[in-house]
């Protein structure tokens, strides 16, 4: 999935020292903002990777499905089809501009 986001570096966001979970959602964001339609769990995971490039710590698959949930619970993305862990597809919802994903 080559989504062309140019993400902020791992470790900033806006300016800010930000924590790998913060960056993480904030890249995930970027991730959906950018697909053309609700992306798998593992697509939204190699999407981050490639944005990343070589820089920061190893993007982990449980990671990114936590920082899905947690987006989720705040409102930022939706979960589209009950299906567990990697086959779990998600887009953003229409109140996400005002959610900080942090």
């Amino acid at each position: 999935m080559g989504v062309g986001v140019a993400a902020s570096p791992p470790g900033h966001y806006g300016g800010e020292s930000v924590s790998y979970a913060e960056q993480l959602r904030a890249d995930l964001v970027e991730v959906l903002a950018a697909a053309s339609g609700p992306t798998a769990t593992s697509a939204a995971r190699m999407a981050v990777v490639e944005q990343r490039g070589e820089r920061g710590r190893p993007v982990v698959g449980e990671d990114v499905y936590r920082a899905l949930q947690i987006l989720q619970r705040r409102g930022v993305v939706r979960r589209v089809e009950d299906q567990p862990g990697r086959h779990a597809r998600w887009e953003l919802t229409r109140n996400r501009r005002s959610v900080d994903p942090r």
